[in-house]
């Protein structure tokens, strides 16, 4: 009851920042910037926040955010971005998109990833893989170090209007050489209201897992004999409430939970819908993503994992890298 009231008390401000984020602080900001405002790329990868001046076809005389003002050579600019005001804050300060918005800790949303907006997510137990590979599909890959098990990815995610996007994709998955036996499967899908700055995502999937149960027995000998008893199949319900909110330029904060229904089953594996019997497993996230510099963040979180015998804290330490 308790974990219920807090969710629900997170959501309600996740929110209601979001929706603030998209009204109010609009008519905020556009009192601070009365300009049309540009991020000016340059060929060296650094980048300038501000209003153009003048331009011609050698060089641009620009105002910067701090009110300086420089002449940019031509050649040295290798894009120019004009910005929406939704990328600033109600003090008129830049705050701009989070690279790795898509993501939280562990689930993605129903913001699409872009063509070329591939990354490495890297956790302390092993790699995330994903390509952006256009469309709004993306696909990747997931493991440990050890290269055991194996999980691949696939999303396709549609844009309803600007503050929705909605999302179906799954998960297909083995047990690599630590057991070739065990194969999983996950569909999901997945709504998310708000955009690359502040947004909340619901999801929901039901996944299946299937392996060998080996029996043994002891021979006339005394040694050990195995034997394959029977295929064994898990399911369970699986469905999330997740999301971040940029409040600087350099650090959000990341919410992510995560609750498991098991399906029980008998020696015969024919579902028992004996409501007693029914467990909920979970996960509950909460964190603060920090930009390094363009293409690297550094995320924390402080995890507790619970079921019906308690709750068990888990560091979530992971390494964001655009490629």
């Amino acid at each position: 009851m308790k974990i219920s009231l807090l969710l629900m008390s997170i959501v309600v401000v996740l929110n209601v920042s979001t929706a603030q984020n998209n009204t109010t602080q609009r008519s905020n900001t556009t009192k601070d910037i009365s300009h049309i405002i540009y991020k000016i790329i340059k060929t060296d990868g650094g980048e300038l926040i501000g209003e153009i001046l003048e331009q011609n076809t050698r060089e641009i005389l620009f105002k910067t955010s701090d009110d300086r003002t420089l002449y940019i050579p031509q050649h040295s600019i290798k894009e120019i971005v004009k910005l929406d005001l939704s990328e600033f804050n109600q003090k008129g300060e830049f705050v701009g998109e989070d690279p790795f918005a898509t993501r939280y800790f562990i689930s993605s949303n129903g913001l699409p990833l872009k063509k070329g907006e591939s990354y490495v997510l890297l956790n302390w137990f092993g790699p995330d893989i994903q390509f952006g590979l256009g469309n709004n599909v993306g696909v990747g890959v997931i493991s440990t170090w050890l290269g055991a098990p194996i999980i691949g990815t696939i999303k396709k995610s549609w844009e309803l209007n600007e503050y929705t996007n909605v999302a179906v994709g799954g998960l297909l998955g083995t047990g690599s050489w630590g057991a070739f036996d065990l194969v999983g499967g996950l569909p999901f899908v997945s709504v998310s209201f708000g955009d690359r700055k502040s947004n909340v995502s619901l999801s929901a999937g039901h996944g299946a897992l299937s392996y060998n149960d080996y029996d043994y027995v002891l021979d006339e000998d005394g040694y050990i004999d195995y034997g394959l008893n029977k295929r064994v199949l898990k399911q369970a319900t699986m469905f999330s409430i997740a999301g971040m909110y940029k409040f600087t330029k350099k650090i959000s904060f990341v919410f992510e939970s995560f609750f498991i229904i098991p399906n029980n089953y008998d020696q015969q594996n024919l579902p028992d819908y004996n409501l007693q019997s029914l467990k909920v497993n979970g996960l509950i996230t909460p964190g603060f993503r920090f930009q390094q510099e363009k293409g690297k963040a550094f995320q924390i979180g402080f995890a507790g994992v619970f079921d019906e015998m308690g709750v068990y804290p888990i560091p979530m330490v992971q390494w964001f890298r655009s490629f």
